[in-house]
């Protein structure tokens, strides 16, 4: 008799905490088979955030015009300085030419270096400004009706992929 009541309750127990383990959901995405309903932001706040976006890529571009115009200056100084230097060579001692002209070689090197770095900022902040334009874009189309046109969240065409989700980053 004594195990019946101990079988009982132990039953009753395990009753009570199966019916509360499947009236919650579990992990890893699991709703018991309920439908999830997609979370769905408001267009304008969605518009709000790529605009924030561009912003943050047309400073990031301005940023490396900066850098650019910086290192062209830098390169024609270094250029400037290599010219002078091959200028007074040949008002030196004979000895003394291969060193001076080694040193203007380096300072040509490192203005041709600076002005390569300089061009590479300078493409890197056009492809920066054509994201944020084309982010641009898209708010709007997503502030003028849903995506591209109207439907909503429930429209099945895709969208372009946003820089970030190609892999770009700032």
């Amino acid at each position: 008799m004594k195990s019946k009541i101990i079988g009982a309750i132990t039953l009753a127990c395990m009753m009570t905490a199966a019916g509360a383990a499947f009236a919650c959901p579990g992990g890893n995405g699991w709703t018991g088979g309920r439908p999830t309903r997609p979370v769905v932001q408001n267009a304008s706040l969605q518009a709000s955030e790529l605009l924030e976006r561009a912003r943050r890529l047309e400073s990031a571009a301005s940023s490396h015009d900066a850098t650019a115009k910086a290192l062209e200056d830098q390169a024609a100084t270094f250029a400037n300085r290599a010219r002078l230097l091959r200028n007074q060579a040949t008002f030196v001692n004979v000895a003394d030419r291969p060193s001076i002209l080694d040193a203007a070689d380096e300072l040509a090197l490192r203005a041709a270096s600076d002005r390569s770095r300089a061009a590479e900022d300078r493409a890197q902040a056009s492809e920066l400004r054509t994201q944020a334009r084309t982010l641009r874009q898209r708010a709007v189309a997503l502030a003028r009706g849903g995506n591209g046109g109207g439907g909503g969240w429930r429209r099945t065409t895709e969208a372009t992929p946003l820089p970030a989700e190609r892999g770009v980053t700032l």
